[in-house]
């Protein structure tokens, strides 16, 4: 239940002083000013206005009496409710034509101010519930079903999670927020992530490339796969970036089924069988940069001319470094087994 506040009354006063000739007082519910524009009589009781609260009428006080002054005085309702008490001083006969008009106008003041307060705590309430989703790992019980209903989130569309990274998530909220469709929803996640959920669907791609291009580009993305519980989807659009960063991949947009299957091999494999082929690496051949030429071999796909062309080196001097690397390592970067052995070992190596 909303209270009639220092601060509301205040400002009713304000408006209405604006408006009308005499000076106005607000008065709570136990009778005590609250706001006037004589600010010297806030905090007393008035007794008109306590009398006006216990028989639910206008009070005219035609003489200076209990901290009141010559006025009228009407109670302001809220809900069927007494929520205070509206005066107005000078000739009752006369000001009295102007209390009706200020009591709807300081009661339609409290409603809007119910009505914002209403809006703020369910929102807050959303805001909370999404945090809530996309960390929990365990089935949707009776209550958290319930909760979602209440908030008019469906649990049963699919959606994806897709996590933007960036260093200004006040600008990117905004900006965001302006792509949404109906039944998704965003979410600052920690200080240097947003997350959306996301309808999934076949324009998703179109949709996140729309929002990368509003963003100026200034920020990583990861997008996961559909679930029926977020947190992994949520997990994978997190784990896309880091992949995606870790292993200098040339794209600020990485979907997590595009590079699912690193994070598999990372994760199954046992780093001691692969690392002698780096530290070869890193030892025999600093001056080459025979690792960085690895990397970008493998990121260009083995594209002789790309790799060159990034690399600042010419196309006979790359062929030196991959040969070079074959005699270091026993593998040959030119053949599709040796390649996937150097790519895993990279791949361990980077994520080291």
């Amino acid at each position: 239940m909303i209270t009639l506040t220092e601060q509301i009354a205040q400002s009713i006063v304000d408006r209405m002083m604006n408006v009308i000739p005499y000076n106005v007082n607000i008065m709570n519910s136990e009778g005590i000013i609250i706001g006037s524009g004589d600010k010297s009589r806030i905090g007393h009781l008035h007794e008109g206005a306590a009398q006006a609260i216990a028989e639910d009428k206008l009070i005219a006080v035609y003489e200076s009496k209990g901290g009141a002054k010559p006025g009228v005085n009407m109670p302001i309702h809220f809900d069927k409710k007494i929520m205070g008490v509206i005066g107005i001083s000078g000739e009752p006969k006369i000001v009295e034509a102007f209390a009706s008009i200020v009591k709807v106008t300081a009661e339609l003041l409290i409603n809007q101010e119910y009505a914002f307060n209403e809006r703020r705590i369910k929102e807050q309430m959303k805001e909370e519930f999404l945090y809530q989703w996309a960390y929990l790992s365990e089935d949707y019980d009776e209550s958290f079903v319930h909760r979602a209903s209440k908030l008019n989130i469906d649990l049963n569309i699919n959606r994806l999670a897709v996590v933007i990274k960036t260093s200004n998530e006040k600008a990117v909220l905004d900006k965001v927020t302006r792509y949404l469709q109906e039944n998704e929803y965003v979410i600052r996640l920690n200080p240097e992530n947003i997350l959306i959920f996301m309808k999934a669907d076949s324009k998703i791609n179109k949709r996140v490339n729309l929002i990368y291009e509003e963003l100026k580009r200034s920020v990583k993305i990861g997008i996961g796969i559909d679930s029926k519980v977020m947190v992994r989807s949520v997990e994978q659009a997190l784990n896309a970036i880091y992949l995606a960063e870790k292993l200098n991949l040339p794209k600020d947009i990485c979907s997590y089924s595009e590079i699912s299957f690193i994070d598999i091999l990372s994760k199954s494999l046992k780093r001691d069988k692969f690392s002698h082929i780096i530290s070869r690496l890193e030892e025999e051949s600093k001056t080459l940069n025979l690792i960085e030429t690895l990397t970008t071999y493998i990121l260009l796909n083995g594209e002789v001319n790309h790799v060159a062309e990034a690399l600042h080196i010419h196309r006979n001097s790359l062929n030196y470094r991959l040969k070079k690397i074959e005699d270091i390592t026993g593998k040959n970067p030119r053949n599709l087994l040796g390649l996937f052995e150097l790519f895993t070992a990279c791949i361990l190596y980077k994520l080291d």
